[in-house]
């Protein structure tokens, strides 16, 4: 489809600029189609620079995906504008042309409508700054972008990270893998695992036995399992379309994760990777084709209170989960917070990490909202959160982050960075 996308972007380009030449050079094989458009040179300079700028644009965006949706925009409005004034003036010889030039455009727009989903991301609502102290434990080589971030029994914290993703595509893990790293107290590292090509890593569940769970949207999207020797399966095959995004263990022992394309959390028995809907609710869907955040995406338990980030809605909802397994709610804890992954304090509070919005906000039991972070903190695409576990760093929340993947592009560079938002000032 992708392919699809350029060839069409290329004859399109190509017919403007041919267009263009036409009303320039006025060729003996076009007088006929454009005897009814002005033989002035202003007049045909004018005519060829409405056709060439959509043109140069159609081009541009073969290479800058975000450009196409505008570029086809333009192109579409250009062909409109010389039907209507070839109809104005009485000649039908370029409605073919422009009929084609406008229906391309409609098609160029229809599937590559990146723009179009950046422009109407959802806003975050203005809310006080309240820092904390932060500081970088570790900047990572080019390229490594993190997406979540948990910790073990014995203070070990695992970090999944993507290498080659491409979010100017809707499979932006086609090239991609992901990598689990095992961050041990002491600051040493290892690679517990990697992802074959096309699977990228997700949010964590971690076992009291030390198993890793780890979502992962892909070309085959479902669950790894991970053992402390690094060997990993795919237990859970999801049917295609889902999303499986973050991912926690529930009181009933299962896991749960939401699927931020289908609008529902999946309930995974661990041993036998029996998956099941466990809740569908309309609250938890993205906006169709128009959204680029996803629908329910960060999930964690507190007791039998199973609380979600939903962010295309920038809402964070709250459900109840009784004996029997089954879900009442959503109850709205806050709005405004286009969260991505969450950690839950020891005084209930939630911080909520936003991804592009390069915020770190806290969320505190009576619902008062702030930004505890941001850039200037090194918050810049904060993906995830989790607390410490040990005496040593109880208090002490890790947040990962991409390094601003989603507009620095694949030089940026995801950081672990510890803050400590119950530090005295």
């Amino acid at each position: 489809m992708l392919v699809f996308t350029f060839i069409t972007e290329a004859l399109t380009a190509f017919a403007l600029f041919a267009t263009a030449a036409c009303f320039l050079i006025r060729p003996h094989a076009a007088l006929t189609a454009l005897r009814h458009f002005p033989s002035a040179m202003s007049a045909r300079v004018l005519f060829a620079i409405l056709a060439l700028i959509p043109g140069f644009a159609l081009g541009l965006s073969i290479f800058i995906p975000f450009l196409a949706f505008f570029a086809a925009v333009f192109s579409g409005s250009t062909a409109v504008t010389l039907g209507l004034y070839a109809v104005i003036r009485g000649s039908r010889n370029v409605w073919p042309l422009v009929t084609g030039i406008a229906l391309a455009s409609l098609l160029i727009a229809g599937l590559q409508p990146l723009g179009l989903k950046i422009m109407l991301l959802p806003k975050a609502d203005d809310l006080p700054y309240e820092p904390v102290q932060a500081h970088v434990v570790k900047t990572y080589d080019e390229g490594v972008w993190f997406e979540s971030v948990r910790v073990g029994s014995d203070g070990t914290l695992y970090l999944a990270a993507n290498i080659g993703l491409d979010f100017s595509r809707t499979d932006y893990f086609h090239k991609a893998h992901g990598q689990v790293i095992a961050r041990r107290p002491d600051g040493s590292e290892r690679i517990l695992f990697t992802t074959p090509t096309g699977s990228a890593a997700g949010a964590f569940a971690v076992a009291p036995d030390g198993t890793l769970y780890m979502p992962s949207n892909g070309v085959t999207p479902g669950i790894w399992r991970i053992d402390q020797d690094g060997r990993g399966e795919m237990f859970v095959h999801l049917p295609q379309g889902a999303w499986p995004n973050g991912l926690d263990f529930g009181p009933d022992g299962n896991l749960y994760s939401p699927d931020s394309a289908l609008g529902l959390v999946w309930r995974i028995n661990p041993i036998t990777g029996h998956a099941e809907p466990a809740l569908k609710h309309p609250s938890l869907s993205a906006r169709p084709f128009i959204a680029l955040a996803p629908g329910g995406n960060g999930l964690h338990f507190s007791g039998r209170t199973m609380i979600v980030t939903v962010s295309d809605s920038a809402r964070i909802l709250r459900f109840e989960m009784n004996k029997a397994g089954v879900f009442s709610g959503p109850v709205e804890l806050a709005r405004g917070i286009p969260g991505d992954d969450f950690a839950i304090g020891q005084d209930g509070s939630l911080f909520v990490t936003t991804h592009p919005y390069n915020t770190l906000v806290r969320v505190a039991p009576d619902g008062r909202r702030s930004i505890v972070a941001d850039a200037r903190q090194q918050i810049i695409g904060a993906t995830d959160a989790v607390f410490g576990i040990t005496d040593a760093d109880r208090s002490t929340l890790y947040v990962v982050t991409d390094g601003g993947a989603f507009t620095g592009g694949p030089k940026t560079r995801g950081q672990l960075v510890a803050l400590s938002p119950y530090a005295t000032r």
